[in-house]
């Protein structure tokens, strides 16, 4: 119980972990794996007297290991750093892009599901994804953003 009073204690004041510093670590631990799979590569490769292909795998083991060293300190540095309102920042600037991300991947999804029985086109004047039950022929399209009338064949 007193080691965590004196950790709660040293972490008041800090950023502490949030979802960039997750990503941070995933990112970390992933790209330390693949250093030890090319680590072990180089020394397969080593023993078979394939040198080239070693070669490249230990220097595909230092880039790898270095990338996952230089995030994990980005991680500490983000966890312990006291300036917070800087760090809440870039979180949400993180928090932003991602949902941008999922936003894009989860209407190609949707589309993707309803692809027999819809066809989804963009307005071209203001790019907005609208979608229209398929086999009704050529239709008049009216923009519900910008008011923009265009014809589609569905």
């Amino acid at each position: 119980m007193r080691f965590r009073n004196k950790l709660y204690q040293f972490m008041q004041g800090r950023n502490g972990v949030d979802d960039l510093a997750k990503f941070q670590n995933r990112v970390s631990f992933i790209l330390l794996l693949l250093a030890i799979l090319f680590s072990i590569l180089t020394v397969a490769f080593t023993s078979h007297a394939m040198l080239t292909a070693a070669a490249v795998f230990r220097v595909l083991y230092f880039v790898f290991y270095g990338l996952g060293i230089v995030f994990l300190i980005l991680w500490g540095v983000r966890v312990f750093s006291r300036n917070v309102a800087k760090r809440q920042k870039e979180n949400t600037r993180y928090l932003y892009r991602r949902q941008k991300i999922r936003r894009f991947f989860s209407g190609r999804r949707q589309a993707w599901t309803d692809r027999k029985t819809y066809r989804y086109f963009k307005c071209p004047k203001c790019g907005l994804r609208m979608r229209a039950p398929k086999g009704k022929g050529k239709i008049r399209v009216t923009c519900k953003t910008c008011g923009e009338v265009f014809l589609r064949k569905t």
